[in-house]
């Protein structure tokens, strides 16, 4: 697995890069990924992030994380010898940072969910109906516990939050 960070603006992380590839390790070998994938991963301010979000989904404002795949890390009609590109995960920091105490959340487990639900989406989760919502969010739930304990962490503090679907976007 290879993780491609860009931060051009070099903006505050909220978490470093050694945890960025392990969470990006443990998303995706829990979710039964076995070969050799690329993600891209980049930090950008608030106001590209708007630019994005209304370029991309013609929504006219800000967003914490957006997803963009390319390949699926299943498809078998990719030969097993070439490294799968699986997609970019696109973090706003101070969005991210701002929105964190309203849920609850240090800046650092924001950032972790945010990060979670931008790989889950490469990996073809998604959160338009309610259903898909539900089964996303107990995903990221799983995954933010197991990650905590990884880090040395009481799991039972951590919160995903309500359902997450755009319906109403």
């Amino acid at each position: 697995m290879s993780v491609l960070i860009s931060n051009d603006a070099e903006l505050p992380t909220l978490i470093e890069e050694d945890e960025v590839r392990a969470i990006a390790a443990h998303v995706l070998a829990s979710e039964g990924v076995a070969r050799e994938v690329e993600i891209s991963l980049s930090y950008v301010d608030e106001d590209e992030m708007h630019e994005l979000n209304r370029e991309w989904r013609g929504i006219d404002r800000t967003t914490d994380v957006l997803s963009f795949e390319c390949d699926s890390a299943f498809d078998e009609d990719i030969p097993v010898d070439e490294i799968v590109e699986l997609g970019d995960v696109i973090l706003a920091p101070e969005v991210i940072a701002r929105q964190a105490p309203g849920f609850g959340n240090s800046a650092a487990d924001e950032c972790r969910l945010m990060l979670v639900h931008g790989l889950l989406h490469l990996l073809g989760y998604d959160h338009i109906e309610d259903d898909e919502a539900e089964v996303m969010e107990a995903r990221e739930d799983a995954l933010l516990r197991e990650l905590a304990v990884m880090r040395g962490e009481d799991p039972s503090r951590i919160e995903v939050g309500p359902i997450t679907n755009h319906a109403h976007d």
